[in-house]
This record gives C-alpha cells, structure tokens and sequence, in this order.
C-alpha cells in the first residue's frame, strides 16, 4: 500500500514538473550591432511554433519546455541555434552572413550580394514599407531613392503617377520598366503596398541592360512576400482617415474682383452682396480607408502567402463622383518537389473601380473652372430668387435647370461668359467618368539544379487586363460654349493581353579567390490587344430614362472611333558574366539582343551591351580593421538600353482607308480610299547609353552608410511618336513616329543614412537622399536650325506652351521673356529676343524648365520602448510651373490675390508686378509673368506609433499589436501661388503645365496592425 501511495505521488510529481515545462514562457529581444531586429523569426526547432519581433527587436513564445531549443534566423544573418535550458529570457545579437546577404539585392534574372554590386541600385525593403500609409506602390518609392522622381498626374484617388528615373530620357515615354516577381508588368497599382517584399531600382545603364529594349528608362523591381519557416501567421491590418484640402492659395475675393473689373473697364460689374470662396466649396473632407489581411508559413518543403486587400477612397472634390476602389488578392507558393527540383507559382488579381471628374483641360475641368468664375455667383440660389434668365434660357433649350440632390437651383455665373461653369454643380452633376479595370496576372516556374552550381529556370507568365470606360454627360444650357442639350454616354472597352516566356541557366564556380557567375537565356514575348473599342450614343430629352445603351432611346454614332488591334512580338536572347577575385576585384559584363515587331525588317533586331567594374577598396591588406570608415568600395559602369514604349506595331506600314467618319468614301460614284498614315522605314530603336562612377562606404562601425554616383546619361535616336509635328498640312494625313535627335541627363547622386541604438532603449534612424539633374536636347533632326517641336497646348495659343528645341530642355516652357510693366500704360513690356525692332510670336523663347535642378528626400526614425515615430519628407529645387488656367479670351473671370495685389494702379506706377486690368492682363498669359518657381518641400508623413505590451498580448494569442495616427502631406513649404507644387503631368510633353492641377489631399489617419 505504502508503495502504491510513494508510486502516486511520485507520478504526480512528474506530470506538475512536466507542466510547468510546457508551461514555461520565453521571451527577450533579438539585435545586431546597429540595435533591435524587427521581423527575426523566432522558431521551436522540430515544431511550426514560433513568433516574429516586433519593432524593438522583442519576442515572446509561450508554453516552451526547458530541453526546447530556439531557431533565430533573418535575411543577411547567420541563423542560429540556442538551447532554452529552462531560461526564461533569451537575448540574441545576430551576426551578418555574407553568404546569405545575395537575398537582399535581386538583380536581373537573379540575386546578388550587396558588396559585390558594381551598378547603381537604390533598395527600399519590407522594414521602411511596413509604415506607410500610401495607397499605391508607385507612391512608396516617393522621396526614398535618389534620382527617382514621382509626381501624380492628379491628386485624385486613384490617378496615375509618373516615375523618371535620372531625368527625361526621351521626347516620348519615359516611365520605366516594372517587373512583378520576374514577370514584366503593364502597371504596379494593382498591388497591395502590404504585399510587397522589397523593391529595386536598377537606375544606370549596366544594372538595366539585361533587359535590353525596355531598360533605357530604368528598372523598377518588386519582389512580394513569401512564407517562413514555422506555422501558419496572419496578419491583418487596418487604416481609416480623412482627408483635407489645405494650402495658401487665395483667389480674388468679391470686393476685389469689383474693384478690379471696373478699373479694367467693366464698369456693368457691381457688388450684388455675394462673396462665394469657390475654393472653400468645391473642396470638402472625404474618408478613406484600407485593410489588409494575409496568411503565411511554411514547412521544410513548401511556403506560402496568401492575401486579400480592400482600400476605398473618396475625393476632396466631388465626393462619391471622385472615388477609388481596389480589391485585390495574392497567392504565392514555393515547394520543393525534390531535392533538385524546385515549383512556384505566384498569381495575383485586381479589380478596381475609379469615378473621376473632369480634370486637366484648360477650359472644361473642374478646378480650372472653380479658379476663374466669378466670386459673385452663388453656389445654389435661394428658394424663390431663381433669375429668371436661368429658367428661360433651360427652357428655351428643351433642358432642365442644374439642381444639386436636395433639389436646389445650382448659381449660373452672374458675370463670367463663355465656358465658365459652377465648379460644385460640375463636379457633382453635370459629367462622370467612370473606370473599371480587372487586372490577373500569374507567373510559373521550375528552377532545376542539374549539377553543383548548374541551376535552370523556365518561366512562364500571363498578365490580362480588362478596362472598361464610360462617360455620362447631362442635359444643361449655361451657355452657348458651356452646354449640352442632350444625354451623352460614351463606352470604351480595352483588352491587353500578355505571355512571357524565359528560360535561363545560371552557373557558378569558384576556385582558390576566382568567383565565376555565368547567366544565359532566352525569352519570348508577345502582347496583344485584341479589343479597342469605343461607342458614343446620344438620347433627346424627353425619352431619357436613365444612362442604359440598350436603351431605345439611345441613338449610336457611326463616327464614333475605330481602333485596330495590335500583336507585337518580342524574341530575346541575354548572357551575363560575374567576376570578382576574393571579393575584392569585381568585374561584370552583359549582352542582350532583341528583335520586335514593331520595326521594320531591316531594323527588327538591336544588341545592347553593358560593362561594369569596382574595386572593394577596404578588403585590401592595408586597410586597417580599426580604421573609421569601416568599408569602401569604388565602382564604374558603361551601358546601352533600348527603348519602344509607347510604339504602335506596323511603323513602316502606309495605312489605307476606304471610309472616313464610319461612311465610306466616295469619288465620282466609286468607291474610294486615302492614305492615313504614311509609314517610316527608316525608324530605328532608340538608344540609351549611360557612363557612371559610383562610391559606397560605411564608418564606425558601419553605424554610417553613404552611397554617391556621377552619371551621364545619353538617349540617341529618340522616338516621337507624333508624325504630324512634321508632316505639312498639305499633305492630308500624318507621318509614322521617326527619330527625332539626342537627349543628354547628367547629375550627382548621394544616400547617406546614420542609425544607432542607445543604451536606454532609444534607437534612432536618419536617412536622406539628394540628387542633381541637367537635362539637355543637344541635338534635334528634321527641323530648321532654332525650330522646335510644338508641345502642351493652351488657350488661344497656337504655338504651345512647351516646345522640344536644341540646346534646351525637353519640352521646355516657351513663351515671352518681359522686362516689367510699362509704368505709362501697364502693359507688359515683352522683351525683343530677335533684336528685329517688332514683338510677335518669332519673340517667344526659352521661359522656363520644368525638370528640378535637385531632387531630396529622406525620413527621420525613432524608437523608445514600445513608441516608434517616422518623419518623411520629399521635395525639389529649381523647377518652375506654366499657369495655363486663364482664358485669354475671357475678359471677366476671376484671378489668383497676387494679380490684385500686385497690379498697376495709374500712370507713374513703378511697383507693379503685374499688369493693369483689362486687356493688358489678357496679354499676359502666354509670358514668363505666370510662370512661378515650383520648388517645395512636402512633410509626406508625421507618424506616431506604439506597440502593446507583450504582457498584455499575450493574453489574447497575439504575437504584435501595433497603433498608430499619421499626418500624411498636411505641410508643405513653397513659394508657388498656386493649389499645389506638386504639379504632375498627364502626357509627356506637359510637364508642369497647371491646368488647375487637382491637389493631393492631406490626410489624418488612424491605423493598426496585428500578427498571430
């Protein structure tokens, strides 16, 4: 008995003592020597039980056994191993592993060590994309990379932005080239920021040249998330905000618009007590928000990632009518059929929804319109004080009065003619354009290790878009010039569809300090736009029922547009070859021919080389261990690129119709045909060669990191695609695209970058980035000596506001230079450039660039316990802005303060910065008078986060939850008079051009994130 009961306790003893091993919880903080590790993973070896470190570097793993033993491993470390031991804190320092530091840079067709890069490559990883609060991919790389410049072609949700790499590098697209995951890609919006692994940008010559035809204007590389070792993690996170419009600009109130319309001799303009901030009520707050959700693991065979994404944006001008909408889902696998044989997949889907208002026009946009009607028109009239001038002119037109949803009669301009409309009423009710794109893109690959070093990897990828267009227009009569007397409806439908094909074999070798590193492929390609179609119809009044094309009362219109579809076929083969001795002489050379349908016969194929060498400075035996700068490395690179963006299939075809307008054409009773366009069978690929000098350094003890370039960049042979800039009129119809001439970018560029971590929990981050840029046409062909091609147009001006000429900057600002105002008369005193006695239009020159003489960025990063704060800022220096906005044919409309202000009063006024009003002011609009300096710095981000103690987390199986409220661009420095310096560009030739440039919104948001 006395056994039994010794037997019990003795087994009672051992099952408490085995639960308080599984009972155990372990928890510490993981480092190096530059302060915590965010994102270590943090492994039970021989389960899938583990954590991930929060933003201090701190874990915590509950129910661990003391005979457990840890897996640390990250990205660039060695991994190790520590057994537990019954410790319930654990304090790791990694070490870096330079044979694992191949994962942090991808490269062409590849991956390579960050020490023995020898081109100019700018990384953005998952650590800096985790904070922020951008709705676009494209928007994350704003600020963070030198010599990248990103501008939105509109601040509203959704638009479109524009990414140079070292400048303008042609007279035609200049946006570069995207690959997803290996894949090229049409566009990166489809993505979620919250996906994205790290990005890469291959800015010279030598890193792009691997992708040949495409790489002149450089390479944007994004890499999305994979799984980790361990089991499933999900993640989920969430931001809700409002957006605001804030900035100085101040139009002419009522007072001053009377004041200043009668002293222009308009003397029927008088006060009728209304004073309408047109600025104030077009733009409102709207909300916004995001959430993401995403789940990933791995086994020792297979990893996956999966998520799902919903953002929802509303606009500041014209709410629900200005909206962005994204749903998007990823998938991506990885497994390890055997132990040579590797699968993936990675598939991505996108489907968005954008409603947009009228914008970038001159005459017709929303903001141009908010910006010159009269501060003496009502938003909406009074009950019962309708004119009736507004009632009659409806009626006498067949069409109903503009009424806003509670019914009210919108305010018809009081004094502004001509196309002038009520900015609110035509945001809200007059016109909508509506966007929906499906996107799907899907890539999969073997990769095949036929011996040691030999690998294989054929790739096969599908990207498939739909875009689907359509434009409502409402019946309404304001004017003559500003009405619509019937129900429009124009759809548009555009299917792309694209299949790549690669197959490459990568070989490495190395014996005693010789490092060999072959890549050889082959790659096929073909595009194609099957479907590009467009129909307008139109319905009376008094059958509209709704906007329904099917609709009976909907009339079609043979004119509409017809668009031919297009193939184009791309076959290329490449080769590289890496050397380094010991690490310390590097050496690479690179090769790719490629040959496109879209040249003719004789041109097809073009061969684009590249060479690069550095020189790791600090692995040389005098460089001393204790030295300050810690490494140095010295690099150079020379390489070509091509480029055929935005070229259509069949240059050297003479295109011949036998209709015009949809009706067929007909001569003497015949049947008859004319030439559309006129093919070149002479275009040749435009070409980019680069020459660069690079150096990268790190000092005590590698706490500092400065990276500086020089490069020359020079595009020959550009392509315009415009055949009728130089085709007479005479002829009828238009020249295929041609070369035009040369182009040379040139410029400095720099990234430093400082961090440290105190001994009282506080760590600090600093990094900035500054580059110069000189952008030159040296040369230019077809034109007479002194002529230039004629660019962004404007109202009244039939000579265009940009022009691309020698000697100057591409598509830079043309207009008259003026020397002040006449202090007899106030009128502009234009300057005589040619010296022949007469001002006319041979007098227009040079007045102005749109490209920045510096570009800088750079965040400020600081952590203390569990808060973390993040400071972004961007901005540029030396570029100017072209005001396009005013009607030079519109005498009574309203003007920004500074022409009130700064006008000329009377005879004897030698002040005056401006014209006096009237006709003086009308001919000031195509001079240098509303061309401003459009230098700025924008505060893009205040972010204040804190991450919840692990205590309480715990709690609720939560391994990270992290709050946070940003300030996104709510300050801004500038000396630009306008909405925003921010100002982007629609087309290529428009650059800086202020149409009434919708403004990017500040936003104030809430968010947080949680793993478990």
């Amino acid at each position: 008995m006395k056994k039994n009961i010794f037997s019990f306790f003795l087994l009672t003893f051992m099952l408490i003592s085995t639960f308080g091993l599984n009972a155990q919880n372990v928890n510490g903080v993981v480092s190096d020597n530059s302060g915590p590790l965010p994102g270590v993973n943090v492994i039970v070896k021989g389960t899938t039980r583990g954590a991930e470190t929060d933003f201090n570097g701190k874990y915590t793993i509950n129910d661990i056994k003391s005979n457990d033993v840890l897996i640390f491993s990250y990205v660039g470390y060695k991994t190790i191993e520590i057994a537990v031991n019954g410790r319930n804190t654990i304090n790791v320092s990694l070490e870096e592993d330079s044979s694992t530091l191949e994962e942090v840079v991808v490269v062409g067709y590849g991956t390579k060590k960050k020490s023995l890069v020898t081109g100019a490559i700018s990384s953005i990883d998952s650590k800096e994309i985790q904070s922020v609060s951008n709705q676009r991919v494209d928007q994350v790389l704003q600020g963070r990379a030198s010599g990248v410049t990103v501008s939105a072609s509109s601040g509203s949700p959704g638009a479109q932005t524009k990414i140079r790499i070292r400048g303008t590098g042609s007279s035609g697209n200049s946006s570069p080239l995207f690959i997803v995951d290996g894949m090229k890609v049409t566009t990166i919006d489809n993505i979620a920021p919250s996906d994205i692994a790290n990005i890469e940008v291959l800015k010279d010559g030598a890193s792009a040249a691997i992708y040949g035809t495409e790489g002149a204007n450089g390479v944007v590389i994004v890499t999305t998330k994979k799984g980790r070792v361990g089991g499933p993690q999900f993640s989920f996170s969430s931001q809700l905000g409002m957006q605001y419009y804030f900035n100085k600009m101040e139009l002419m109130n009522a007072e001053q618009f009377v004041t200043y319309l009668n002293e222009g001799g308009n003397a029927t303009v008088v006060d009728n007590g209304i004073n309408t901030d047109w600025i104030e009520e077009t733009f409102d707050s709207a909300f916004m928000q995001r959430y993401d959700f995403s789940m990933s693991g791995a086994t020792e065979s297979t990893s996956y990632y999966f998520s799902v994404g919903h953002t929802d944006q509303d606009g500041i001008v014209g709410g629900d009518n200005s909206n962005f909408q994204r749903n998007s889902m990823r998938l991506n696998i990885k497994s390890d059929i055997t132990e040579w044989l590797e699968a993936g997949a990675n598939a991505n889907a996108a489907f968005i929804k954008r409603r947009g208002i009228p914008e970038n026009s001159d005459t017709r946009g929303v903001i141009q319109n908010m910006l010159i009607i009269d501060p003496l028109t009502p938003v909406t009239y009074e009950p019962g004080n309708v004119p009736a001038s507004v009632t009659q002119r409806s009626a006498d037109n067949g069409v109903p009065v503009l009424r806003d949803s509670n019914g009210n009669v919108y305010g018809y301009p009081t004094y502004s003619t001509g196309e002038v409309l009520n900015p609110v009423a035509f945001a809200n009710d007059i016109q909508q354009n509506i966007s929906s794109t499906s996107q799907f893109l899907s890539t999969l690959y073997l990769k095949a290790k036929i011996i040691e070093g030999l690998n294989f990897t054929t790739r096969y990828g599908v990207e498939q878009n739909l875009f689907l267009n359509k434009t409502t227009t409402n019946a309404y009569y304001v004017t003559s010039e500003a009405s619509n007397t019937q129900y429009n409806l124009s759809e548009q439908k555009v299917r792309f569809s694209r299949w790549l094909w690669e197959n490459f074999a990568s070989y490495e070798k190395s014996f005693e300090n010789h490092n060999f590193k072959l890549l050889a492929g082959f790659s096929a390609e073909q595009s194609r736009r099957p479907t590009f179609t467009t129909r307008r119809f139109s319905a009376p009044v008094d059958q509209f029922r709704g906007f329904n094309s099917n609709s009976s009362a909907f009339t079609f219109d043979p004119a509409s547009p017809i668009n031919r579809a297009f193939r184009d076929n791309l076959v290329s083969m490449y080769g590289r070859l890496s050397y380094d001795y010991d690490e310390k002489y590097l050496f690479e050379a690179t090769v790719r021919s490629d040959k496109s349908d879209k040249f003719t016969d004789n041109n097809k194929s073009a061969v684009f080389p590249s060479f690069s060498a550095g020189w790791v400075v600090s692995k040389e035996d005098f460089w001393a261990d204790d030295f300050l700068v810690n490494t140095l490395k010295v690099r150079a690179s020379w390489g070509q690129n091509g480029n055929k963006n935005g070229l259509p299939v069949g240059t050297g075809i003479t295109a011949i119709t036998t209709e015009d307008n949809g009706a067929t054409l007909s001569y003497l009773g015949n049947i008859g045909a004319q030439i559309t366009t006129f093919g070149n069978p002479d275009l040749v690929w435009e070409t980019s060669e680069q020459l660069g000098f690079g150096v990268d350094a790190s000092a005590f003890e590698n706490r500092l990191n400065v990276s500086a370039d020089y490069y020359q960049k020079t595009t020959r042979d550009l392509i315009v695609g415009d055949g009728s800039l130089i085709t007479p009129g005479s002829a009828g119809f238009p020249f295929a695209p041609f070369n035009a001439g040369t182009v040379v970018n040139k410029g400095f560029e720099i990234e430093i970058g400082y961090s440290d971590t105190t001994s009282g929990d506080f760590s600090y981050q600093i990094n900035a980035n500054l580059s110069t840029l000189d952008n030159e046409v040296t040369e230019i062909k077809f034109l007479p000596q002194g002529a230039g091609l004629i660019g962004a147009g404007a109202p009244q001006n039939d000579d265009g506001v940009t022009r691309f000429s020698e000697g100057f900057p591409a598509w830079y600002f043309y207009g008259f230079k003026t020397d002040g105002i006449d202090p007899a008369t106030g009128q502009v005193i234009k300057v005589d450039t040619n010296e022949d006695g007469i001002i006319n239009n041979a007098d227009k020159t040079f007045i102005g660039s749109p490209h920045p003489d510096i570009l800088f960025g750079g965040n400020i990063k600081l952590g203390y316990k569990s808060f973390d704060f993040n400071i972004q800022f961007q901005g540029t220096i030396g570029n100017e802005i072209f005001a396009t906005y005013h009607q030079p044919s519109r005498q009574i409309t309203n003007k920004p303060i500074q022409f009130f202000e700064g006008r000329w009063t009377g005879p004897g006024d030698t002040d005056a910065r401006f014209p006096a009003p009237g006709t003086p002011v009308l001919d000031s609009y195509d001079t240098d008078l509303v061309v401003e300096d459009g230098s700025f710095m924008r505060i893009k981000q205040i972010q204040l986060g804190y991450t919840l103690p692990e205590s309480f987390t715990n709690k609720l199986r939560m391994n990270r939850v992290r709050l946070y409220v940003s300030l996104d661009d709510f300050f801004t420095f500038t000396g630009y008079n306008g909405l925003d310096p921010e100002v982007g560009n629609f087309s290529f030739n428009d650059t800086g051009v202020d149409r009434g440039f919708y403004p990017t919104a500040a936003r104030a948001l809430f968010g947080f994130s949680v793993n478990f």
